[in-house]
């Protein structure tokens, strides 16, 4: 995916690669940088190498699950947890009683893409 410097930079995290591939476009639409990983492990490795404005992130996904980067950002990157939106089909409830940090949103799938173009657009303008 192409970037320029003055671009801030998205982290979009899912093994699904359909929608990895089409939530870095809606991303890409909304003049922001992106990069993506296939699963938590290359969340991590590029989490720790970069830095990132905001990260989308699954939950369900092979080798590291996203409850682990999160728990990563935590401890190693805990000023990412609020730039962070879950997108993923585990319900609200489920997340909340796994992970307790501040996360900006919780978007479940299928996504209701307005809302989620909505929140990816005020929290990269906040950062």
């Amino acid at each position: 995916m192409s970037r320029t410097d003055s671009q801030k930079r998205v982290l979009v995290v899912d093994d699904d690669e359909p929608i990895r591939m089409m939530l870095a476009k809606v991303v890409e639409r909304q003049n922001l940088a992106v990069d993506t990983a296939r699963d938590g492990a290359e969340a991590i490795e590029r989490l720790d190498a970069n830095g990132y404005s905001l990260v989308i992130l699954d939950l369900m996904m092979p080798r590291v699950d996203g409850f682990a980067v999160l728990l990563h950002m935590k401890e190693k990157h805990p000023d990412m947890i609020p730039c962070t939106i879950i997108a993923s089909a585990v319900p609200e409830h489920e997340i909340l009683k796994k992970f307790d940090g501040n996360v900006f949103r919780i978007h479940a799938k299928p996504f209701d893409m307005l809302k989620l173009i909505d929140d990816i657009r005020t929290c990269a303008e906040s950062n």
